[in-house]
């Protein structure tokens, strides 16, 4: 019996012995294995650093930051359009020389003429762009007929105080048929006739039915073909129907005034009237 109990007690210590090196190398591998997934991880799942984090972080994470491209400056959306290219203006600038009340041609004032066709002149630099738009006009199938171009100072004050007859042989006073008539035919030193650089023009079958000048001669064909390429040689329709508060002359379909072609398509394009043109010409 002595000797079974002490048989017994040898296998129980020896068991323990086995059981603690056994529970040894489990928790060794199992602490080996989390390392080996920790580190797994930390390799595959980029870590979340705060801030304060980052900014603690010494040496090379320093370096590493400081080598990062800066962020570029965002386009401004605001950014100022350039300014518009525009012709060079000088008043004294014959083909742009603003003739009206307001600005009355110098008595001084002198130019080449030269032969339109019969009797009628103009001014020689421009002579041959008229020529040619008259040509083409009625290469079109247009009977153009040239009515009036340049005009003695005397002439036009003939016309005019002769409207102001008229005026008055309808009740008007002096002074209102004065005003009224300065509507139709400009006074002298204020008429563009006195410097050669407009024509009156009409057609055939206009004059035959109505034989005087009047708004109607916007309903022939030969207005909407003047009225459409006259900035082709350099003129514009000076007096328009929707400018007659600013140019202060009742609208002539029949009248069209020489400036060149770059400020001739340049009005077309912005719809202005002369005025309004050397206005835009002056701004900033």
């Amino acid at each position: 019996m002595k000797y079974a109990v002490v048989l017994l007690m040898m296998v129980l210590a020896v068991a323990g012995t086995y059981f603690a090196v056994f529970h040894e190398d489990i928790m060794a591998e199992s602490s080996s294995s989390s390392q080996e997934s920790s580190s797994s991880l930390s390799s595959s799942v980029p870590l979340t650093v705060s801030p304060e984090e980052s900014s603690s972080e010494s040496g090379t994470s320093a370096s590493a930051s400081s080598l990062l491209p800066e962020s570029l400056p965002e386009e401004s959306s605001s950014s100022e359009p350039e300014k518009e290219q525009k012709p060079a203006y000088s008043p004294t600038d014959w083909k742009l020389r603003l003739i009206n009340p307001e600005h009355l041609l110098p008595e001084d004032y002198h130019f080449e003429k030269a032969v339109v066709e019969g009797d009628f002149t103009f001014d020689a630099r421009a002579v041959e762009e008229l020529k040619q738009m008259l040509a083409d006009g009625r290469a079109a199938g247009h009977s153009l007929r040239v009515v009036s171009t340049y005009r003695t100072v005397e002439r036009s004050e003939y016309l005019y105080n002769r409207q102001i007859e008229n005026y008055m042989a309808l009740g008007y006073s002096e002074e209102d048929a004065a005003i009224e008539a300065g509507h139709w035919v400009a006074p002298p030193w204020t008429s563009e006739h006195n410097a050669g650089l407009c024509i009156d023009v009409v057609s055939t079958d206009y004059d035959l039915q109505y034989g005087d000048l009047m708004h109607e001669f916007e309903q022939f064909d030969s207005f909407t073909w003047l009225s459409t390429h006259c900035s082709d040689y350099g003129f514009v329709l000076r007096y328009p129907k929707d400018k007659q508060e600013i140019t202060g002359i009742t609208y002539e379909p029949w009248h069209y005034r020489y400036v060149g072609v770059e400020n001739a398509k340049l009005m077309e394009e912005k719809g202005f009237c002369l005025e309004e043109y050397i206005q835009w010409l002056q701004e900033e």
